[in-house]
């Protein structure tokens, strides 16, 4: 918006005050006027700096020219000095409050005093320009649109948020250029792009920091794979650090002039970057991408065609086989006629944060939130002041457990970025996540060998029975990291062909506690003897009848059986000591039965399987406390 109203503005400044004044100029002083024709015709020829000279000239013989204010103001905006500028176009209309004719000058000294914070000065020359109703729509709807900001702004400044950002350490901020901090989930680890200066010589590169007692460590380059002689940019981690994807521009495989890439680690080492394809790319621009925490979600921002505006915010999602889906355009109301950039999806999947120019706020860009609830989005919320404020604000992160935040500061110069640094604060209380997030990470081994294993690791909301995230664990080491959110309870599946899959429990819908967990893996190869508790097969209190939230892992032991077809197996039931003996053995008997008869009717063979309650005859932890009475309570199954 601001381009097209700076050229707009420099025609109507350069060109057309002579036309529309004529001779009747705001002074009467001859050789005020004289110098001001003089400048004029100096502008033409571009030679500014003269120009300046015979302006400030015009106004030493009238101090009160109008017109002499106005272009000597806009030179100084044209030529980057907007501080110098901008006294000048508070003094025409200062000097001359009501004239039609300076209806311009009036939008731009209130787009000044907006820029800077002063919203009481804004909407008073915002009100005048407005008050006189120039015949130019497209300006008034500008002006409309940017008072509206500017109430927006007064009321915001009434309701401070308590937010103090600090300046990260001077080991972090050591280059010139700071931008997009994204961390892993267990925040161990951070990654930013860096660029020593301003010219078109300096090269942009991805680097990383380690948390090492609880310090930052110097930065370093993520890999000399990834960094090259080309611009890398913003980045983005999936939240166990496996999976990056990055901006590079102008290279020999883009699509347009800047294209998303993606690499994976294993072990230690980044994979060679690949260029997301033209289902992601387009012929125009991609940049600012932000990855889901289990790295099969992208969220970009992109000029390509088909948006709702000037940049707009795409996403798209891998499938099982590890294809991207064609981008599309997340729509209202996220975005809109403006600019909608920077996103960043936080680690539970649901909270998407983003930069918009064109939503209700108090900056030429202001942050936002909006939710997710099943496949629609809410109305953006303005983070609010001061997160917010005059200047354009973009590139937030929010930490997992939403205790933290890190985000970019620029110092400008005449309007312009000189410098960017990286700070950090305390996320208010009144707009962290409703639901926390928190990560349970460890290791995949094989049961026998001990060995690290590379498996699957399936996230499933039971309350829906989809998956709501899966990550594999690295082939090298056999580390994980999956993330939990509060307010759900989950099934987590671990698998790997040839081998015994293992299933954990998570109720989050009300934790008193909600730490990380540690949390090691052991798989047992499939063969004889081979047994694994069934962790996410429930049952009302003294009923055998399965509950709903059961069908996911049922059906996992149906995939396990189908994907091992020699492989016979028993259901074995198992209670705790409360109850008759005779009891316990004929409801755990029923139990074991239940599972034995969902499975025939999802098509397992019966001849595959058997089933046997035991009672209270094999507990696996004494009877001494009810958590350890409810580890007993169980269903097993066995190869035999």
């Amino acid at each position: 918006m601001k381009s097209k109203i700076f050229f707009s503005f420099l025609f109507l400044l350069f060109f057309s005050l002579s036309a529309t004044f004529g001779q009747n100029y705001s002074s009467s002083n001859k050789k005020a006027i004289g110098l001001f024709q003089e400048a004029e015709e100096l502008v033409r020829m571009r030679k500014f700096n003269e120009a300046i000279r015979a302006l400030e000239a015009s106004i030493d013989k009238d101090p009160n020219f109008v017109e002499a204010h106005y272009k000597l103001g806009g030179i100084f905006k044209l030529l980057g000095n907007s501080e110098e500028g901008k006294q000048h176009f508070y003094k025409a209309v200062a000097i001359l409050p009501n004239d039609k004719r300076f209806y311009f000058g009036y939008y731009t000294a209130a787009e000044f005093y907006f820029n800077d914070g002063d919203y009481e000065s804004a909407k008073k020359y915002f009100q005048m320009m407005l008050d006189l109703k120039p015949n130019d729509k497209k300006l008034t709807d500008e002006a409309t649109q940017l008072l509206a900001k500017v109430e927006y702004g007064i009321k915001a400044k009434q309701n401070p948020l308590p937010f103090k950002p600090v300046m990260m350490s001077s080991k972090i901020n050591r280059f010139y250029i700071h931008g997009y901090p994204v961390l892993t989930a267990d925040q161990q680890t951070i990654i930013y792009y860096k660029k020593d200066g301003l010219t078109q010589k300096d090269d942009e590169d991805i680097v990383v920091s380690d948390k090492i007692n609880g310090e930052w460590s110097d930065p370093y380059s993520i890999s000399t794979n990834i960094n090259t002689k080309f611009n890398e940019g913003a980045a983005s981690l999936s939240g166990d650090g496996k999976v990056l994807v990055f901006t590079s521009c102008n290279r020999q495989d883009g699509f347009g002039s800047c294209d998303l890439y993606v690499s994976y680690k294993l072990g230690d080492a980044w994979s060679e970057p690949v260029n997301l394809g033209a289902n992601i790319n387009s012929p125009t621009w991609e940049s600012e991408p932000t990855i889901s925490a289990d790295g099969k979600t992208i969220y970009f921002s992109s000029l390509r065609r088909g948006g709702f505006g000037k940049e707009d915010i795409w996403f798209t999602k891998m499938d099982e086989n590890g294809e991207w889906s064609p981008a599309k355009n997340l729509g209202k109301p996220v975005n809109t006629p403006g600019r909608e950039v920077a996103p960043f999806i936080h680690a539970n999947g649901k909270s998407l944060y983003f930069s918009s120019s064109y939503h209700l706020g108090m900056g030429g860009l202001d942050i936002f939130s909006s939710e997710l609830t099943d496949s629609t989005w809410s109305e953006p919320t303005n983070l609010g002041y001061p997160l917010n404020g005059p200047s354009n604000d973009a590139t937030i992160f929010i930490t997992c457990d939403s205790k933290k935040g890190f985000y970019t500061v620029y110092e400008k110069k005449d309007m312009r970025v000189s410098k960017a640094f990286l700070y950090e604060f305390e996320v208010p209380e009144q707009i962290q996540e409703k639901h926390k997030s928190t990560y349970s990470k460890g290791k995949v081994f094989d049961a026998v060998t001990k060995k690290p294993l590379g498996a699957k690791i399936e996230l499933v909301d039971l309350k829906t029975g989809k998956v709501s995230q899966w990550v594999k664990s690295d082939s090298i080491n056999g580390g994980y990291l999956i993330v939990l959110t509060e307010g759900s309870e989950y099934a987590l599946h671990v698998s790997k062909p040839g081998y015994m899959f293992k299933s954990v429990h998570f109720d989050f819908n009300n934790p008193k506690v909600f730490d990380a967990l540690a949390l090691d893996v052991y798989l047992d190869p499939v063969k004889t003897g081979a047994a694994v508790v069934l962790n996410n097969i429930f049952f009302p209190s003294g009923s055998f009848a399965l509950e709903e939230k059961s069908k996911t892992e049922l059906d996992k032991i149906s995939v396990f059986l189908k994907q091992n077809p020699k492989v016979n197996i028993e259901f074995g039931g198992h209670t705790d000591d409360v109850g008759a003996d005779k009891d316990n053995l004929t409801l755990s008997t029923n139990r074991a039965k239940s599972v034995f008869d969902y499975l025939v009717k999802s098509g397992v063979s019966a001849t595959r399987m058997k089933f046997k309650g035991y009672g209270e005859t094999k507990p696996i932890e004494p009877n001494t406390s009810e958590e350890n009475r409810q580890i007993n309570r169980r269903i097993e199954f066995r190869i035999l």
